[in-house]
């Protein structure tokens, strides 16, 4: 079964020192009863075990005690109002990130990153539990057009999935609704005019991918069309002896026309921490449909998170399957692979 459409994450609860008394605060601190998240702000509750889990409420939190601690007319955006609407953050830091009408007159505090940005109007803001945060179209465009693409994508591609609520079962009305939510992401970085970070921000609305069921499936498939592979299709079926399966990603390499070869196709999946851990059963049957899936005549690739810290080695691997003259003309796309613009 395919992993439920993201929604928005539960908050955490949030004490601040000025509500309880600052005193009140250190000594529940010092007992264990409180985390400290940032200054003058708490967490009451115990952190996960999971140390991304642990990251990601710890982010949520910070999220709440800035907005708590800084009313008026700051908005939380980018990464942080992503979080709070249930978009994946691939690795959330320590910065809570908020958009403002205002050019910022003094630097930023360690943990707080201001994004300068006098056309945000407001339909462009929303409230998600209490907070002030940008619209899931508006974080995607700014997350897009500041971060690199790499980091970008799977944001984007978890926008889309909750926009367009694809359905591998309807094809092509998933498709239609997806591009639907792309060109309306499109007019609206039209709207927003020139600026540094447009050229990458159309690239990656237009290889977003509403099918992508994880943030480690969208890394993976950036790895592979950055450096010039074909698009592959997200939930790709494979039509086997013991039945039709889907795999995260794959391209059909005699339907497309790439040439004749012993491979059919070529397939790629990501397998999340702990997928698999505890249950031999699943195992065994993962087994089994990978054997049925490589009986078509499938090259199959497995990547886990350590695959993919280096993106090359992931990349040469991914190639084997292709014919030689789809591999002879690769060449990267330029506006997925530039560097960062902000923090």
């Amino acid at each position: 079964m395919p992993p439920p459409i993201p929604t928005p994450r539960s908050l955490p609860a949030v004490v601040l020192s000025r509500d309880i008394g600052y005193d009140a605060a250190r000594s529940a601190h010092r007992a264990g009863v409180l985390t400290r998240v940032r200054d003058g702000a708490y967490l009451h509750g115990e952190l996960p075990a999971e140390t991304w889990a642990r990251r990601e409420v710890l982010a949520l939190a910070r999220c709440v005690a800035v907005s708590r601690q800084l009313p008026g007319r700051a908005v939380l955006s980018h990464e942080s109002a992503a979080l709070v609407h249930g978009a994946w953050v691939r690795s959330p830091t320590d910065r809570t990130h908020l958009s403002v009408p205002w050019r910022p007159h003094k630097p930023d505090v360690p943990d707080i990153s201001r994004h300068y940005s006098p056309d945000l109007s407001e339909e462009d803001i929303t409230t998600v539990g209490g907070l002030r945060v940008t619209t899931l179209e508006r974080t995607a465009l700014d997350c897009a057009l500041t971060f690199p693409p790499r980091r970008a994508l799977p944001l984007v591609d978890s926008v889309l999935r909750i926009l367009s609520r694809p359905n591998r079962f309807s094809r092509e009305q998933s498709d239609s609704a997806m591009a639907t939510v792309r060109d309306t992401l499109r007019a609206k970085l039209d709207d927003l005019g020139r600026r540094p970070g447009v050229v990458s921000a159309r690239e990656v609305i237009g290889y977003a991918d509403g099918f992508s069921e994880s943030p480690g499936e969208s890394d993976l498939r950036w790895i592979a069309v950055s450096r010039g592979l074909p698009r592959p299709v997200a939930q790709f079926l494979v039509r086997t002896a013991e039945g039709d399966f889907y795999t995260d990603m794959g391209w059909d390499i005699e339907r497309e026309g790439f040439g004749a070869g012993e491979a059919r196709c070529v397939v790629a999946e990501f397998d999340g921490t702990g997928k698999y851990a505890g249950s031999p059963r699943a195992l065994f049957t993962e087994k089994l449909r990978e054997d049925a899936i490589r009986a078509t005549r499938a090259v199959m690739h497995r990547y886990a998170d350590r695959h993919l810290t280096d993106a090359d080695a992931a990349f040469a691997r991914l190639c084997r399957g292709f014919p030689r003259r789809i591999l002879d003309s690769l060449r990267p796309v330029a506006a997925l692979m530039q560097l960062p613009t902000r923090r």
